[in-house]
């Protein structure tokens, strides 16, 4: 099974991780752990490239949160009422550039942040960048993770940096749970 999909991965090459990741930057929620973990296998293997696979898949991801952007910025002017649109707005003033950091590395978030940063029409000289750094972080991890299988599918170190990961982002999480409720 894992060979399986480790081919498929490899078809779609890096026009398909490009696009996939523009789904998944969407608000359409797709796993990106499903194109990334088998590309860093496919990396330890010699058959992808490291750096071009996390470009792509960042620019991807970022493109996808442009799209959810720009339709919340042109769909709130004619859905939400005013006041809602003056909250989020004093959010993003007082949380804007942590929260849009943060979000891509918290469960559940990541693709669904740029709906409200559209609302608050917060400036996309400081969104893009952003966004592109925290999910380059976050698909970092992912493709060492599967990385790290690929090199030594028997060792405990998939499991020591797997369970890092997950502390790490469960930590994260909670904090910015408990601030948004």
């Amino acid at each position: 099974m894992l060979y399986f999909i480790v081919d498929i991965v490899f078809s779609i090459g890096y026009i398909g991780f490009f696009f996939y990741m523009i789904i998944v930057g969407t608000f359409v929620p797709l796993p990106t752990q499903l194109i990334l973990l088998p590309a860093g296998y496919l990396v330890s293997q010699g058959r992808l490239d490291f750096f071009i696979v996390l470009t792509v898949t960042a620019l991807g991801i970022t493109v996808g949160a442009l799209i959810n952007y720009h339709l919340a910025k042109f769909l709130s002017k004619k859905v939400l009422d005013k006041s809602k649109i003056i909250k989020l707005e004093k959010f993003f003033k007082k949380y804007g550039k942590l929260s849009l950091f943060l979000a891509p590395l918290t469960f559940g978030l990541g693709q669904y942040i740029s709906i409200p940063a559209g609302i608050a029409k917060v400036e996309l000289k400081y969104f893009i960048p952003i966004i592109f750094i925290s999910n380059s972080i976050w698909n970092t991890a992912m493709l060492l993770l599967g990385y790290i299988y690929g090199k030594d599918a028997s060792s405990h170190t998939i499991y020591i940096v797997g369970g890092g990961a997950i502390f790490v982002i469960a930590v994260v999480s909670f904090f910015v749970y408990r601030e948004i409720r």
